[in-house]
This record gives C-alpha cells, sequence and structure tokens, in this order.
C-alpha cells in the first residue's frame, strides 16, 4: 500500500494549512520531517520541519496509529502556516522521502476501504464539507453518524434470515417434510418489510429538503411585482424590475440561508397568453419551475382585478401574496374569499418582507419534516436503490402467493438484499466507487 500526501486545507493563504500523510511510510516520514526518534498516538508536537539541512517551517506534527485513525492506517499531519509556498515544499518534501500525491477523495476511499465508514457515511461527508446552512450541516451530521445505515441494518437483518430459511428448504428438496416453508409466516415478513421501505422513500422529498434546501418559485402574472419581491427576498438586486410587463423573460436563482434554511429563490416570467414566441417560452419555463418546486409563491397584484392565474397542481406548498399594499385596493377582491386570509405586503418596505421571509421558511420546515424521526433518504442513489430493493420484495410476495418454486422466491429475496448493500456500499461496482469519490477534493 503506497504512502499518499496532500493538503487537508484548502489552497489559499491563511494562517495555518494541514498536510496529511496516510499509509505504512507515514510515520517515518514524519519524524525525518520534525527529526523526532518518535511520535506517541494523537499527541502534537511542536518541531522545525526540515528538509536535509533546509528548514521548511516551524509547527506541529501530530500522529495517529493504526488502526485508530480517519483512514485505519498511520496517519500524521502537519499544522503550519498557510503559505501555499510552505505548503507545497511540504507536501514536496514528503514526495522525496517515499510519499504520493493523493487522488481526489482518496483518504476518505480508504476509510471506506477499512471499514472505518460505510458508503453512505463517505456520501455524508461530502455533504458535510459542503454544507451552506445549519439545516444541511444537521442532516449531514445525522447521516454521518450512521442513523440511515442502522435503519437499513434492521431490515437487512430479517431479510437475511428469510433467504437463510428459504434456501435452506431448497437443500431439502428432496425430503418434502422438510422443504416445506409457512408462506403466510414469509408473506406476513416480506408485507412488513416492503411497508418499512415505502416509509423509507416516504423521506425522499423531505431529505433532499433537509439537505439540499427548498426551491421557492415566485409566480403570477406580468407587473404583478415578483422581481421587486425576489430582490427584497433574497437582498440583492439580482433582477431586472421595469414598469413595463414582460420585463423577466427566464428564470433568475439566488440561493441564501434564512433562519439556518437553505433555500434557492426562483424569480420566473409573467404568465399570460402571449403571441411573442420568447414570451411564450418564459410562461413555460415559469410553470415548469412551479411544478417542480417546493414552495409557490402565488403573487397578486391588489390594485387590480384578479388575474384568474392558477400555478400548475402540485405538491408544493402553496403562499398566496397580495402585493402593491401601499396602493389602493379593487374591489373585486372582495369577491375571492380564499383570498382573504392571503399575506399583504408591499414589495418595496423591508417591514413587509420579514414576514413573508418567515412564511416561507416555517413552509419548507414543515415539508422537511416528514422524515422517520432522524432518517431520510437523501440522494437519487438512495431511492433507487430502494425502489429495487422494493420491487424485488413485490416480486418475492407474489411468488409466495402464486406458490412459485422456492429458487425464483430465493432469486427475488437475494436482489432485494443485493439492493440494500449496493447501498450500503456492503457490494457496489466499481464506477460507483469511483462517481462518490471524484467528488471530494484532493486533501480528504
Amino acid at each position: 500500500m503506497d504512502t499518499i500526501v496532500a493538503s487537508a486545507t484548502a489552497p489559499v493563504p491563511a494562517g495555518l494549512a494541514v498536510v496529511r500523510l496516510s499509509g505504512p511510510q507515514a510515520h517515518a516520514i514524519a519524524l525525518s520531517l520534525a527529526r523526532l526518534p518518535h511520535l506517541p498516538h494523537a499527541r502534537m508536537r511542536l518541531c522545525a520541519l526540515q528538509a536535509g539541512d533546509a528548514l521548511i517551517d516551524r509547527g506541529y506534527v501530530v500522529a495517529f496509529h493504526a488502526p485508530r485513525s480517519f483512514t485505519g492506517e498511520d496517519i500524521a499531519e502537519f499544522q503550519v502556516h498557510g503559505s501555499l509556498a510552505v505548503v507545497d515544499r511540504l507536501i514536496v518534501a514528503c514526495v522525496d522521502l517515499g510519499a504520493r500525491l493523493a487522488r481526489a477523495g482518496e483518504f476518505s476511499q480508504r476509510a471506506y476501504e477499512n471499514g472505518k465508514l460505510d458508503l453512505l457515511q463517505v456520501e455524508a461527508l461530502g455533504d458535510l464539507i459542503g454544507a451552506r446552512a445549519e439545516s444541511s450541516r444537521q442532516a449531514a451530521l445525522q447521516a454521518l453518524d450512521g442513523v440511515l445505515s442502522q435503519a437499513l441494518a434492521e431490515l437487512r437483518g430479517p431479510l437475511l434470515r428469510v433467504i437463510a430459511e428459504v434456501e435452506a428448504r431448497i437443500d431439502f428438496a428432496a425430503e418434502p417434510h422438510l422443504a416445506e416453508v409457512d408462506r403466510q409466516a414469509l408473506h406476513q415478513t416480506l408485507h412488513a418489510l416492503a411497508d418499512r421501505l415505502r416509509e423509507l422513500l416516504g423521506t425522499a422529498v423531505a431529505g433532499r429538503i433537509r439537505l439540499h434546501g427548498a426551491r421557492v418559485v415566485l409566480y403570477g402574472a406580468p407587473n404583478a411585482g415578483k422581481s421587486t419581491l425576489f430582490n427584497a427576498l433574497c437582498g440583492a438586486d439580482r433582477a431586472l424590475v421595469d414598469a413595463r410587463p414582460g420585463t423577466t423573460r427566464d428564470t433568475v436563482e439566488v440561493q441564501t440561508a434564512p433562519d439556518g434554511v437553505l433555500v434557492t429563490w426562483i424569480d420566473t416570467a409573467g404568465v399570460r397568453d402571449a403571441e411573442d414566441p420568447v414570451e411564450r417560452a418564459g410562461r413555460r419555463r415559469a410553470e415548469t419551475e412551479a411544478l417542480h418546486a417546493d414552495v409557490v409563491i402565488w403573487l397578486e397584484d391588489q390594485s387590480k382585478p384578479f388575474s384568474g392565474l392558477q400555478p400548475p397542481h402540485s405538491d408544493a406548498a402553496v403562499l398566496r401574496v397580495l402585493n402593491k399594499t401601499d396602493l389602493p385596493a379593487d374591489p373585486d377582491w372582495q369577491q375571492h374569499a380564499d383570498w382573504r386570509g392571503a399575506l399583504a405586503v408591499c414589495a418595496q418596505r423591508d417591514r413587509d418582507i420579514q414576514p413573508l421571509r418567515a412564511a416561507v421558511v416555517a413552509a419548507v420546515r414543515q415539508s422537511a419534516a416528514g422524515a422517520l424521526g432522524r432518517v431520510a433518504l437523501t440522494r437519487q442513489r438512495h431511492i433507487a436503490a430502494v425502489q429495487t430493493a422494493l420491487q424485488a420484495l413485490d416480486r418475492a410476495d407474489l411468488a409466495i402467493q402464486q406458490r412459485f418454486p422456492l429458487e425464483l422466491l430465493a432469486a427475488d429475496l437475494r436482489d432485494a438484499a443485493l439492493a440494500l448493500d449496493e447501498l450500503t456500499g456492503a457490494i457496489v461496482p466499481d464506477d460507483v466507487l469511483a462517481a462518490i469519490f471524484s467528488q471530494f477534493c484532493i486533501g480528504k
């Protein structure tokens, strides 16, 4: 096994930088550079780091002895001044002493290969590094703690016991009194497992919102004030505002984290019948965004009659908002009882924006609450694997009810177990591993 080296901190000038070694020669290289006779486990030592007679920097060195380390191998880490020149010179010195440059995600891959992390935890580690809001941090930490892995283990255990029983009966096919299975009991067990998988699939939307944030779409007729409100909500002049209708032709996105909740605000073109092909394209994009939104802000100009516009039907939470309250209200609104509870705002008044922003945050948190305690699916890979396992269990249950040969039942059960194993990484194709680890930085 090679000894690898990389900077574990970003390649920018900073007060501090960390250079990490992992592998069989990690401690020997560190001892050589630090001119120390011994490095105890997890104790930092101040030293002068030297390559030959040349001083590289003065800093700290710490060793972690296998298997009590992140990768499960011997690890050494240097904390030095965050100069790019210092970091580069230190890495070159490590390479001169026998290390090689690490590939993207190679430290995490070694942690996975040495049983320190399963694949779900590896993905969670990447999510934690990239977390941009408190909600994302919490979701990533929960997955890193292994809550999803434990939930899947609780499903996998009973499934393996069923597989063992069925395959044992197959082995005794020549002895009918031993080969018979209790199909009703198997049906009940598989039905219960399938229900738990369906519950887990039901957490996918909540998990995505927790980790990656919610898509909040502003939807309404031209000149309803969407772009002005969009700029106010995201705190920046990102969308062009003009008194003429139809100024916005495309979608504009800005991501912020109000109250620690990650939100992508999306301004859209005004929706109306139009002859202009560009405006029609803008309407189609607005409708598509609203259809796939987590929250729709349905905006109407209360100084004009109700537009009659309706957002596309979807599972999104819809917030009705009446804008331009600085102008007299049109009498037409007295006829629309379903708008009497709408939020009334003037997009140009700061004091009106916070209540609307708070309502959006509340709607997002409500959408993110639909999970099994702290357990939730957060990635498309997770969803696909659970769907595959569920389909295999449904086929197995049909095989039981239709009294198909036990060999067919066993094959479906093994397919279900394989899907769960691919999810945690117990068995996973090399191309999936490569795709996951390539998303990490070099030093992680």
